[in-house]
């Protein structure tokens, strides 16, 4: 088994991160619309104009929460690392000692259900269930370039932006051949 001290970038969001934020992104802005049309339409024209503006600043509050909340998903899963044979994904550390396998799998999150964590704002990151693999834990851009690690007790995705090299540190670091 050799030491393997190693940096990977994470892949660039995948069509499922990418739909998923636009999907988010676009129900904030038809609620901004919406409510700018209620605010300016709707309610009479003699409401004071500070409660006009007010009514039509809110929405913007959510945006203040969507975008950080997308930068730091993203940010937590840009780069993930081998140190000291230990697979270092943000402050979870998972010893590539007895490692069982580790292979390519874009379909493990077909028919997974997320237990606790983010879905799809910049990354897929946390627990999941699903029929076919029982528990895991996803750390994730783009399912389709999905790497899985396999220990007897738990199982861990990533989606490193080179999977193959990946797999040839993670392999090394581990002792498998």
């Amino acid at each position: 088994m050799a030491m393997v001290n190693q940096e990977f970038e994470s892949a660039p969001m995948g069509r499922l991160v990418i739909a998923r934020t636009a999907a988010i992104l676009a129900v904030v802005f038809a609620v901004m619309i919406a409510n700018m049309v209620v605010m300016f339409r709707v309610l009479p024209a003699r409401a004071p104009r500070k409660d006009l503006a007010i009514g039509a600043v809110a929405p913007l509050v959510v945006l203040v929460v969507v975008v950080p909340l997308f930068l730091v998903e993203r940010s937590k899963t840009a780069r993930f690392r081998i140190d000291e044979n230990c697979l270092v994904l943000g402050s979870r550390r998972y010893p590539l000692e007895g490692l069982a396998a580790i292979g390519r799998d874009p379909e493990i999150l077909r028919w997974a259900i997320r237990t606790r964590g983010s879905g799809g704002i910049g990354a897929i990151r946390g627990r999941y269930w699903s029929k076919r693999s029982g528990k895991f834990e996803a750390f994730m851009t783009d399912p389709e370039k999905a790497v899985v690690l396999r220990w007897p007790d738990r199982l861990v995705a990533v989606s490193p932006a080179d999977p193959e090299f990946f797999i040839l540190c993670a392999r090394s670091a581990a002792g498998l051949k």
